[in-house]
């Protein structure tokens, strides 16, 4: 399983990780919400351990953003231990809520449950049949794709899991690099997204919009 931990405190950083670590479990380490989203789109995360008290983004923030662009458990570990401050994590999309200190082996224990419920029992991917301008989706639902969305997916399959800038697309797409063209890219992914759901409600499009900087498909996506 794939975690990252969110940690301001280099300290306590290393504690988690390296403690999540002898569990089995593929650790990384982040201390803030733009280095969250750099990691998530090197590789995708299962689980993220994230801290309330960040500096920049609060956590809270995070949470509410993450579960907007990622399927991934929440598990919050935070010095915020009212009533309220736990009430707003959870309803904001926390799986779990820790207040400091927590025990290791309990936190082992809460992502490995929430791993196992969380991954799909099927192995299957998401397919883009370029020949065709379709992209399959994990449960076989073939969706459509216009001229511009096939360049985009296009993009994403020779690119799996990395962020690509929004000056590749414009290239690939014959935009201009301005303003307009950004809001163009960002209509042509959301139509995309609202095609993929439309064809299969159980399926949503894996693609992780980076800080206005670009966008990475956060699957695995065959050809």
């Amino acid at each position: 399983m794939r975690v990252i931990v969110v940690e301001d405190d280099a300290q306590l950083r290393d504690i988690l990780v390296t403690g999540l670590t002898y569990f089995g479990f593929d650790v990384r380490g982040v201390w803030d919400g733009s280095t969250l989203d750099a990691a998530i789109a090197e590789k995708a995360a299962d689980v993220v351990v994230l801290d309330l008290g960040l500096p920049g983004e609060d956590g809270i923030e995070i949470i509410n953003r993450l579960r907007k662009t990622s399927e991934c458990g929440v598990v919050v570990v935070t010095a915020r231990g009212r009533l309220d401050d736990r009430l707003k994590g959870l309803k904001q999309g926390a799986d779990h809520y820790f207040v400091k200190p927590v025990d290791l082996r309990e936190l082992a224990a809460v992502i490995t449950n929430l791993g196992q419920r969380l991954t799909p029992v099927s192995h299957a991917k998401w397919i883009f049949i370029e020949k065709k301008s379709l992209l399959m989706t994990p449960n076989g639902v073939e969706v459509p794709l216009t001229g511009n969305e096939c360049i985009v997916v296009s993009l994403f399959a020779a690119n799996p899991g990395i962020n690509i800038q929004r000056t590749r697309f414009f290239e690939k797409l014959d935009y201009l690099d301005d303003h307009s063209s950004n809001l163009r890219l960002e209509a042509l992914i959301s139509r995309l997204r609202f095609k993929v759901h439309e064809a299969d409600p159980a399926s949503r499009l894996p693609v992780h919009a980076r800080h206005s900087q670009g966008y990475a498909f956060l699957d695995e996506l065959g050809r």
